[in-house]
């Protein structure tokens, strides 16, 4: 399944906004808004262009649902790709309708069909930098924004044969350099289990994603910085207990576990930093809106993924699962594959 882009919609900041500045008798002036996280491992990259607008005869939630009000007829939109601040490609990016792809906007306030994207299939190269030019049918100022490409981390521990512990009492702590151009980084703990009936059939190979954590920051963005994250044993066998249903009618083999790690650009991290201020003790205060759109709002920056999967669980791990009492109803059996009792 091709991996596709995450895309931010926060069309709040269109409207939250207050300043004596407007005149609201005055003729409604289109602004553009684009949204997009350039991804090096995508197959394809999608970039949200759209426009809003302030008009003195026509409430607000009215124009949001119109979709001509929300896309612009005709845009010239190309990526620029710059090797060493040298210009080494032009690439247009191709204007679709999301839906037929089956990249669906979420319903609400802003009309949700037609849901007008522009991709490239070219690859994006972390070692170099890129700029969107946006160019509009009515020759208004161009529409710019610039990012450099977030790049693969590195995992430290576990590697190669080492397995992970979750010794009950103990913590256990995993370790990674960080990636050039990036800031923000989550991580997902995903643990694979079998079900199986007591007479020995296969019911399903299932999981279960715990976040361990979100957000967290390197300390900059030239890459290889140490970064570490320790997890409390004892959390592990209580995220399990909480999300899988106890079912006597079934056993379990604990399976191996994944590393999911996501990372976020700086521009990311701050227009994350300044919204997340405008929801919390600020909210309803004058703040500056963040943007690195030239003629234009919105944000245009870089994320990355990278996953490290079938990492095995130490014995005593399986069998803490299979025998402690937080697990025990959840039927795991020991790592010799026999029941705890």
């Amino acid at each position: 399944m091709k991996k596709i882009i995450a895309l931010l919609f926060v069309f709040g900041l269109l409207i939250n906004s207050c300043s004596t500045d407007f005149d609201l008798t005055s003729n409604w002036k289109d602004i553009t808004v684009v949204y997009g996280l350039l991804d090096k491992d995508a197959n394809f990259n999608y970039i949200r262009i759209e426009k809003a607008f302030l008009d003195p005869t026509t409430s607000a939630l009215t124009i949001a649902r119109i979709p001509d009000s929300l896309y612009y007829d005709s845009l010239t939109v190309n990526l620029l790709e710059f090797n060493n601040g040298n210009l080494s490609n032009t690439i247009p990016l191709e204007r679709i309708n999301g839906d037929a792809i089956g990249l669906t906007k979420d319903s609400g306030l802003f009309a949700s069909t037609p849901n007008i994207l522009y991709r490239t299939d070219h690859p994006i190269d972390p070692a170099k930098h890129y700029k969107i030019t946006i160019t509009k049918a009515d020759n208004q100022a161009m529409v710019t924004a610039e990012t450099n490409i977030v790049d693969d981390l590195k995992i430290t521990k576990p590697i190669g044969t080492q397995k992970i512990s979750f010794f009950p009492g103990y913590k256990y702590t995993m370790e990674w350099k960080s990636a050039t151009n990036g800031k923000m980084y989550d991580l997902v703990l995903r643990f694979h289990y079998k079900e199986y009936l007591s007479n020995g059939t296969f019911v399903k190979d299932t999981a279960v994603d715990w976040v361990l954590f979100r957000n967290k920051l390197s300390s900059g963005i030239a890459g290889n910085d140490d970064m570490s994250f320790s997890i409390v044993s004892n959390d592990f066998y209580a995220y399990v207990s909480s999300v899988i249903p106890q079912n006597p009618n079934v056993y379990r083999v604990a399976g191996k576990v994944d590393l999911l790690f996501s990372v976020g650009g700086d521009v990311f991290y701050n227009y994350y930093q300044i919204n997340l201020a405008q929801t919390g003790l600020t909210q309803g205060q004058a703040l500056p809106q963040y943007t690195n759109v030239e003629n234009g709002t919105g944000i245009f920056s870089s994320r990355a993924f990278k996953n490290y999967i079938d990492l095995d669980l130490e014995s005593k791990t399986i069998d803490s699962l299979a025998c402690l009492s937080k697990t025990a109803s959840l039927n795991f059996l020991k790592a010799n594959l026999t029941p705890c009792h």
